[in-house]
């Protein structure tokens, strides 16, 4: 977890009771101070942030499912708890020249429990019910910064024409992409970028190729030319109706965008209840949490990233496909495009740095994805955890205020006599 500076008087007060004698006596339940304080301190940073929850050490285990799974129960701030509990277990052990006594060992126990009992949960879950055959495709890298500097110098005629051409060859590999079989399509973030009459243009273009094709398409696109651009994904049906919009609301005060309500709408099909939100709006998991009290089996998060973040980004999502125990279909321009089922595990990974695309496409896939929702907690609980961690932070405090005021008292009294 790094450093907060906001939480540096928690840390120094903890460091300085440690040299009090009841801290020395206390034994292994004393390495309950730092995880109570580490998650509290975790969960105030990451939580009503513009951010979302960046930075939160609990994505330090995306890449390990089975502590992952503590997700589907207590969210984020449960692995934060456990792995700061495992680091104060630790220095516990050490300095205590690496005995280990009856306690420490219980600790100890209790703490293997998470990552044994995740493995379990991961061995032992049933096969998907249902799957769609979902495709997804990106732009090469580069191309919709390329595009959007256009629009920026100016050159408004260049930039028609090339919005027109793009949106051509989308909708002909949306067609492409149908006829081989998928079910349902996506695109990246801003893949339906352009001044309003042409998004309008697109949508209606791509109703008729839904139509025609049979299939649904998830369609994000950025409106530009009114007071102030619009980021917006539509899942578009067969009979080429437009049954879920959805205003990007993560992120949108730096991007310079509408900020949408963070009310997340859903779609039965028969294909499971799909939802969908953008990019950034994954990084917010007391709002997505909606996703898992509504039952949705499916949630798409078209992206766009950059290369310092691919990794990270991506192993974000797949904390919401846990703890809603739904599936995540995360397609990214400019970075990592992840497919997992509902239990977190990758189903398809493709980093487009690493696989790069043809001239006109990137990052393309079709992926038999896992159907089916499963019950968690997490949704019903929401971050009780971080706030109980926050609560007991507080009378943590003021115990050891009071410890090292008797102790202070103590000793003016000594030096008196």
């Amino acid at each position: 977890m790094p450093h907060q500076p906001s939480a540096s008087p928690i840390w120094q007060m903890i460091a300085e009771t440690k040299k009090l004698p009841q801290m020395e006596e206390g034994g292994a339940a004393l390495t309950l101070v730092f995880p109570v304080a580490a998650t509290a301190v975790d969960f105030f940073t990451s939580s009503g942030s513009p951010f979302g929850s960046f930075g939160a050490g609990a994505y330090a285990q995306r890449d390990a499912a089975p502590i992952m799974q503590l997700a589907a129960l207590s969210g984020l701030w449960g692995i934060t708890f456990v792995i700061s509990w495992f680091a104060s277990l630790s220095n516990h052990i050490w300095e205590h020249g690496f005995r280990l006594s009856r306690p420490a060992l219980l600790v100890a126990c209790v703490i293997a429990l998470v990552p044994g009992l995740g493995a379990a949960r991961v061995w032992l879950a049933p096969e998907a019910a249902q799957t769609a055959q979902i495709a997804g495709f990106s732009l090469p890298e580069g191309k919709l910064s390329a595009m959007l500097a256009q629009l920026q110098s100016g050159d408004q005629v260049g930039f028609r024409q090339a919005v027109d051409s793009l949106h051509a060859q989308e909708l002909a590999q949306i067609r492409t992409l149908a006829q081989r079989g998928a079910q349902i399509v996506v695109l990246q973030e801003g893949a339906g970028l352009g001044y309003t009459d042409q998004v309008a243009q697109l949508l209606t273009d791509a109703a008729a190729v839904a139509k025609a094709e049979q299939i649904y398409i998830v369609l994000p696109t950025i409106a530009v030319g009114e007071p102030q651009t619009a980021n917006v994904v539509r899942i578009i049906d067969p009979s080429g109706a437009v049954v879920l919009e959805h205003v990007k609301y993560g992120g949108t005060q730096f991007e310079g965008s509408v900020t949408g309500d963070g009310i997340l709408r859903t779609v039965d099909t028969p294909y499971g209840r799909l939802s969908a939100v953008i990019c950034w709006d994954a990084d917010f998991p007391d709002i997505i949490r909606q996703a898992g009290q509504q039952g949705v089996d499916v949630l798409f998060v078209p992206a766009n990233d950059w290369p310092a973040v691919k990794d990270i980004h991506a192993g974000m999502a797949a904390f919401r496909a846990v703890e809603n125990g739904l599936a995540i279909y995360r397609q990214a321009g400019q970075g990592v495009s992840l497919v997992t089922d509902s239990y977190g595990r990758t189903v398809k990974r493709i980093d487009l740095f690493a696989e790069g695309g043809t001239a006109d496409f990137a990052a393309t896939q079709s992926t038999a994805t896992p159907i089916g929702s499963v019950q968690t907690l997490y949704p019903q609980i929401g971050d009780l955890v971080g706030y109980l961690m926050q609560i007991g932070t507080l009378g943590l405090l003021g115990g050891l205020g009071v410890m090292r005021a008797r102790r202070l008292s103590k000793r003016d009294v000594a030096l008196a006599s």
